[in-house]
């Protein structure tokens, strides 16, 4: 199964533009990142979330970048996501 990583800039190219004036420092973008695999996005916001790919309120992602293959049965893998939303819930999410 093919995987890939979702980069999403919050800002829509604002931070590129903007932040050496308002910061002094240039930032090219506030990102945001979600691993896709089996036709599903998965990303951390008010927990762990899912989406069909490139469908979140973000936009488009500004970059896809291959991450390989996994041979692990997707049963395993969403028994491991299952197990992360004792630990990651709305409540502990902190930019």
């Amino acid at each position: 199964m093919d995987v890939q990583l979702y980069v999403y800039d919050l800002s829509k190219g604002m931070a590129r533009q903007m932040s050496r004036s308002f910061l002094g420092i240039q930032i090219d973008a506030v990102y945001h990142t979600a691993v896709v695999f089996g036709g599903i996005e998965y990303f951390f916001g008010a927990g762990v979330q899912t989406c069909y790919p490139g469908s979140t309120h973000h936009g488009a992602p500004m970059e896809i970048i291959s991450l390989g293959t996994t041979q692990l049965p997707l049963e395993i893998i969403l028994e491991y996501l299952e197990s992360l939303k004792e630990i990651y819930t709305a409540e502990s999410y902190d930019l």
